[in-house]
């Protein structure tokens, strides 16, 4: 398994930590380089903009305060900045990363994202159809297209310098990011189940699901990818409105709702013994696992270590009703003027009460890099 560690020194040394330069000093004799590419998949979490193209009339996102504190006008993204995926692509010293969607001169030299915000890992009923095979699906139609464009006779230098290259295709990290929504709908749908029921029904499909797109994706020539598990959805401030009314509302000593995060949790794991047995499977693959949930619960349990402010830290910053969680189910950031964004995001955690915050973002990617804390190769489980 060493190309776990070749991946995950790629990740980690090229991004300036000392910590993981003295970790990885030994291992390697050439200089560390970012990747060529990287190709997104996934929800919100890590939507440059997709939804909004497909969804125009009913994306938050295309409404402010979405974008203000960095774009200072919406950019497709479900946060008041940018997503995990940008912070990681400036450290890369990449473009941010272009929607599939992006009808504007697209340029997709450095990698390119097919998540769509509300997709869900399984194909279940819900009102975004963008499901993590179908994005796989897209991706093969992508690559089909950029190797014949490549390789015609009558290419121009501007297409190339566009696409990406062959190369970027099998040397490129491949980044997946789903399976909250699953799970939230479950729990919090109009036919919501039982945490229980949630473990037994729906954890394997969004397992099963993951596990199958990265051997979908392996069969198109993908060998590094980047596997984000699940946040702690029983610390989000819309979660804890609605879970606090219901019968799962016993919290654990941080604030969070104790019974979801237990799902999220076993969820998590079900999902690296999966990635366990591929990795087994498929010899020459590298799966580097990236573990927001623990950063989440780290962060809860620490948020002035991590730039947050204790008061704020369940609170969503652009929200309705006060309290302790200034979230209100009937009153969404950008679609009701009445919810208002706060004076500082950077002190929270929560943009909306669903996603994160442009410092939340940041926050856990210079984590994710300082010594190599919230990466786990699958070679190590």
């Amino acid at each position: 398994m060493a190309n776990s560690v070749i991946l995950l020194f790629l990740v980690t040394s090229f991004l300036g930590s000392e910590t993981s330069r003295i970790k990885a000093e030994g291992a390697f004799s050439c200089d560390p380089i970012p990747p060529p590419a990287v190709f997104v998949f996934g929800d919100s979490l890590s939507d440059t903009g997709n939804y909004m193209e497909a969804f125009p009339f009913y994306a938050d996102d295309e409404d402010s305060p979405y974008g203000s504190i960095f774009f200072h006008a919406p950019s497709g993204r479900f946060s008041d900045g940018r997503l995990i995926i940008d912070f990681m692509a400036s450290k890369w010293g990449f473009p941010f990363v272009d929607p599939y969607f992006n009808n504007i001169v697209p340029n997709y030299k450095h990698g390119i994202d097919f998540a769509v915000a509300g997709a869900t890992a399984g194909n279940i009923a819900g009102p975004v159809p963008f499901f993590l095979s179908l994005q796989t699906y897209h991706f093969g139609r992508f690559k089909r297209r950029v190797y014949a464009s490549l390789n015609s006779e009558h290419k121009s230098d501007c297409l190339v310098s566009h696409l990406p290259t062959i190369e970027a295709f099998k040397d490129g990290i491949y980044m997946i990011f789903i399976g909250i929504n699953d799970i939230a709908v479950s729990l919090f749908g109009d036919n919501s189940t039982t945490p229980s029921d949630v473990k037994e029904k729906t954890v394997p499909s969004v397992v099963s699901a993951i596990s199958k797109a990265v051997q979908d994706l392996y069969k198109e020539g993908a060998k590094n990818f980047m596997v984000f598990n699940i946040l702690a959805i029983g610390c989000t401030p819309s979660r804890l409105v609605r879970g606090s009314q219901g019968p799962f509302n016993s919290t654990d000593s941080l604030g969070c709702l104790q019974e979801y995060n237990d799902v999220v949790d076993f969820a998590n794991l079900e999902l690296e013994k999966s990635l366990c047995n591929i990795a087994k499977q498929f010899k020459d693959v590298s799966i580097v696992v990236v573990d927001l949930y623990k950063f989440m619960l780290d962060a809860v349990a620490n948020p002035t270590s991590n730039g947050f402010k204790e008061s704020e830290k369940f609170k969503a910053c652009c929200g309705y009703g006060g309290g302790p969680y200034n979230y209100s189910p009937l009153v969404f950031c950008g679609q009701n003027p009445a919810a208002k964004a706060c004076s500082n995001p950077r002190e929270y955690m929560s943009w909306d009460g669903i996603h994160l915050t442009d410092s939340f973002s940041q926050q856990f990617v210079e984590e994710m890099m300082e010594g190599m804390h919230y990466l786990k190769p699958v070679s190590e489980f």
